[in-house]
């Protein structure tokens, strides 16, 4: 019988991946409309209203501040630092499970949005943004003109 040599964190590996695949997980990433990278993922709600686009984003211990919220050719960046305080236990036992580090979240906007017009503030951990919808650039039909023999 052949001896098998086992990595104990492997299951937890294909655990976590089988979990980030997971349809019920509000994490998991169906298409390329956001980004996510970092240490760890703050929470994003996104609703789309009739004249603006909301976005809630779940960044406690995080002063408003201290997060970078930018938007280039129509994709929208949230990014920032949580920091760890670190805590002495005389009984030499210690129990972390928030998550700390760095966050990076990305979002492709839609062609009615101006940057100018965004606005965003923050309040007891949850940074909101405004996004206000701009009137849709409308195509314009080009004639096309025969062209002339010389």
């Amino acid at each position: 019988m052949a001896r098998m040599t086992s990595d104990p964190w492997q299951l937890m590996r294909l655990w976590q991946d089988e979990l980030n695949r997971s349809p019920r997980n509000p994490l998991a990433q169906s298409d390329d409309s956001s980004v996510v990278g970092g240490d760890w993922t703050p929470a994003i709600d996104i609703k789309e209203e009739e004249d603006r686009y909301v976005l809630h984003a779940d960044i406690p211990g995080v002063e408003p501040e201290k997060i970078e919220l930018t938007m280039e050719d129509g994709m929208l960046t949230i990014k920032g630092e949580k920091r760890h305080e670190v805590t002495e236990n005389k009984e030499g036992y210690k129990r972390v499970e928030r998550s700390y580090g760095s966050f990076y979240r990305r979002f492709s906007l839609p062609d009615n949005t101006d940057p100018e017009l965004i606005k965003a503030s923050g309040k007891d951990g949850v940074l909101e943004v405004i996004i206000p919808k701009v009137e849709a650039k409308r195509s314009k039909k080009i004639d096309i003109q025969p062209k002339r023999s010389s």
